[in-house]
């Protein structure tokens, strides 16, 4: 997928950039279109190949009407890996995919598991970004407070059944 400048898409572990252009640049005597990317939170430049952009977790934001399921998907169980080496390991893929609901599944874990125990500072760490991307990113789309966002994120994982016409307003 081809991405215009000032559009927002999703970098992995990031979070939410703009799209600030495509540049050209010579790479080992090739040419090579890279996009400027524009964290929304932070001062960087992050340059990704076009042609690799799918390949590095590069997508756009979750679509209004998909908010809906990811909430309900926040409320159903999951299966927490016992190992914390599998754990670790799952989560920090997980959230370097990018992909919204492998995000949202870690952090249904973390939760689960933060229940009945303390988490690891690791686990603390993967627990905190994954819901900060995550609330970072439904707070743009629906423009809602990330309070809101945070409230909803909350009923979800206590299997609440939210407002869903309010998170997709």
């Amino acid at each position: 997928m081809l991405y215009r400048s000032g559009s927002k898409v999703i970098y992995p572990r990031i979070g939410i950039c703009k799209v600030d252009g495509v540049i050209e640049q010579s790479v080992s005597g090739s040419s090579v279109k890279l996009y400027a990317l524009k964290p929304l939170a932070r001062e960087s430049t992050i340059f990704v190949p076009v042609s690799k952009a799918e390949d590095v977790g590069v997508r756009k934001l979750i679509d209004r009407e998909e908010i809906p399921k990811l909430l309900r998907f926040l409320g159903k169980d999951v299966e927490v890996a016992s190992d914390h080496r599998k754990r670790s390991a799952r989560n920090a893929e997980s959230i370097a995919s990018g992909e919204i609901f492998r995000v949202a599944d870690s952090l249904k874990a973390m939760t689960k598991l933060g229940r009945g125990k303390n988490l690891s500072p690791e686990e603390q760490q993967a627990l905190s970004r994954a819901r900060q991307l995550l609330v970072d990113e439904i707070s743009h789309v629906t423009k809602l407070p990330t309070e809101e966002v945070d409230e909803l994120i909350d009923n979800a994982l206590a299997g609440k059944r939210t407002r869903v016409k309010k998170a997709a307003a």
